[in-house]
């Protein structure tokens, strides 16, 4: 997997002018990249069309001919955003034994920004979910959602293969136990201004006690 290091979701990278050369599918990867980077590195709502246009150095007019909303182009970086930080197993990972692949599909490949810009970010997104209600949806259904079935497919391998025991329409519900266990709630983060956010030691306890639990309660036992 992808380690943090690696990733280069916000680089610094601000160009100055209007970009030359440039054709249509180079402007829009331009676009895309200079909001992941504000995305990064502001608050929601300091992410305009207007910053946006700053940071390629083109026009506004120029955006919208690529997306026609800034939510549309909010919800495409974060989609991209989000396919670094939930990664599948690459083909080595997968021939680990099961503990240690669920272990690695719950360590998220975090972006390289603060816990109080994350928690600020989060908050502001449930302020303006109203506002951009399609983004807030695909931001749970590429996160979230995207973990889940990665880990769906690990547990219904293993219940082909009986090593688990969990009946096939409850292989969704057993994933998302399984993350709900393994991941601190937010919601405490950002309601208790005091609220002391777990440290990566405390998380990594966490996933691995999470994963023996559940794997203790749905080990298939030899008659």
């Amino acid at each position: 997997m992808v380690k943090e290091t690696d990733m280069n979701v916000c680089e610094p990278h601000r160009r100055r002018g209007r970009p030359v050369q440039m054709d249509s599918a180079a402007r829009e990867e331009e676009i895309v990249r200079a909001t992941k980077a504000l995305l990064m590195s502001s608050s929601l709502d300091e992410v305009t069309m207007a910053a946006i246009a700053r940071e390629t150095g083109m026009s506004k007019r120029t955006i919208y001919a690529h997306f026609d909303s800034l939510e549309a182009l909010l919800r495409r970086s974060m989609a991209e955003i989000g396919k670094v930080i939930f990664l599948p197993l690459n083909e080595v990972e997968k021939t680990k034994p099961l503990k240690e692949r669920l272990s690695l599909l719950l360590t998220l490949n975090k972006p390289p920004v603060s816990e109080d810009r994350k928690r600020e970010f989060l908050r502001t997104l449930i302020a303006k979910a109203h506002v951009y209600p399609n983004l807030a949806r695909e931001m749970c259904q590429n996160g979230r959602g995207i973990l889940r079935g990665y880990i769906c497919a690990e547990l219904e391998e293993a219940v082909r293969e009986d090593v688990l025991e969990i009946a096939p329409d409850r292989v969704a519900l057993a994933a998302e136990i399984l993350m709900d266990m393994a991941f601190w709630n937010p919601v405490p983060s950002l309601l208790d201004p005091d609220y002391t956010c777990p440290v990566e030691g405390d998380m990594a306890l966490r996933r691995e006690a999470a994963i023996e639990i559940f794997l203790d309660g749905c080990l298939r036992h030899a008659p």
